[in-house]
């Protein structure tokens, strides 16, 4: 069977987030049907990714990169339309998928946010919430046509690297994607103390956003897994 977008993400050491993540595509499909996500991680993330009818690849961390190309290989071969690359601790939410999904109706090959919220999930912020905005698409929720995908045969990392990954997948497309688009909507990334960009790199200087505003954007499940990390 034919999709029209999947969704990807790795992870390593961050159960309860990524349960966060898994509770978010449940939300998602509770709004637009089945959307096959997967997650290629250690083989302790194998029982809880079944929980939610979301696919395991277990995979060791290091390189990191071929960890995304592996993510990439799966939705290939189930024949998606697009690719939505998510951080394993990025919330999407309903209404900016919403907006991705009307975008790939048109054959947009390159479709994305330019607008991100930190949250922090624990430490001395702990529900804090903050704004970026950025002048190019940022790398949460971005999404790719297969179109482009193709040219460079689903390899999204063709470098072995474990830091920088953003920035090599923008390389390895730019040749080949034509049309662009911001749509909008904002991705939030969770933060907290596993992470390798922390929440006291952002705090301070960015502006704040009111956190109830993130809090409805949640499903019930998905506030009360906030509440335990």
């Amino acid at each position: 069977m034919d999709y029209k977008i999947g969704i990807v993400t790795i992870n390593h050491g961050r159960s309860r987030v990524l349960h966060l993540w898994l509770a978010s595509i449940s939300r998602l499909r509770k709004e637009f049907g089945f959307i096959p996500a997967v997650v290629v991680s250690g083989a302790d993330d194998e029982f809880i990714c079944s929980c939610y009818d979301v696919h395991h690849i277990t995979q060791e961390n290091k390189p990191v990169s071929l960890k995304w190309n592996t993510a990439f290989a799966y939705m290939r071969s189930i024949g998606v339309s697009y690719v939505t690359i998510s951080g394993s601790d990025d919330i999407i939410p309903t209404e900016l998928y919403r907006n991705i999904l009307e975008e790939t109706g048109k054959g947009t090959d390159l479709i994305g946010v330019n607008t991100l919220w930190f949250y922090a999930g624990d430490g001395a912020y702990r529900g804090k919430t903050v704004r970026l905005n950025g002048q190019r698409l940022l790398a949460p929720a971005k999404t790719i046509s297969a179109k482009v995908l193709d040219n460079i045969d689903w390899v999204i990392c063709p470098t072995e690297k474990n830091w920088g990954m953003d920035a090599i997948m923008d390389q390895a497309i730019k040749p080949y994607w034509q049309t662009r688009v911001f749509v909008d909507g904002v991705v939030v990334d969770v933060k907290t103390r596993f992470n390798l960009n922390h929440f006291t790199v952002w705090g301070n200087r960015l502006p704040v956003v009111d956190s109830q505003e993130f809090y409805k954007l949640l499903s019930e499940e998905e506030l009360e897994i906030l509440k335990t990390l």
